[in-house]
């Protein structure tokens, strides 16, 4: 299962939420992110995930920056999922490394199935994003619930 995901549903009676729910991860992480949903929501394994993440980045995301995604099920990891952030996110929206200042960025993800998943059921999963740059400095953090639909 490859995964960028995370969020809560929002409806057109209360402000819409901008991380979806998500939260800054607690600890020392200078660059925020501001901007973090996906469609379709809950996120349908099997089919296309559509994120979309901005913020602002006081130290720059410099080329060879990674983006891991660590999945967690009833309290336990169930997914951990490194991607070259410049690659995955920036170049598809248009833009180079090194990333610096407000950012605002798209791409498109699949979302594998195996035969082992469940059928017609929906879970929730802890999902946390960290993105580094190539010397391990985490600059980034964000966490929060994602629901799945499993056809």
């Amino acid at each position: 299962m490859l995964i960028f995901a995370t969020f809560a549903s929002s409806s057109p009676i209360r402000r819409q939420d901008a991380l979806s729910g998500f939260k800054q991860c607690e600890g020392d992480f200078p660059n925020k992110i501001t901007t973090y949903n996906y469609t379709p929501n809950p996120v349908v394994v099997g089919q296309v995930l559509t994120l979309h993440l901005g913020g602002q980045a006081v130290i720059p995301y410099q080329a060879g920056s990674v983006i891991q995604n660590t999945m967690f099920y009833q309290g336990k990891q169930v997914l951990q999922h490194n991607d070259d952030f410049c690659k995955v996110f920036v170049i598809p929206s248009g833009f180079t490394c090194p990333v610096k200042g407000n950012f605002d960025l798209y791409n498109q993800f699949p979302v594998d199935s195996n035969p082992d998943d469940p059928k017609n059921a929906v879970k929730d999963f802890f999902v946390r994003t960290i993105i580094s740059n190539p010397d391990g400095k985490n600059l980034s953090c964000i966490e929060g619930n994602a629901k799945f639909y499993f056809p």
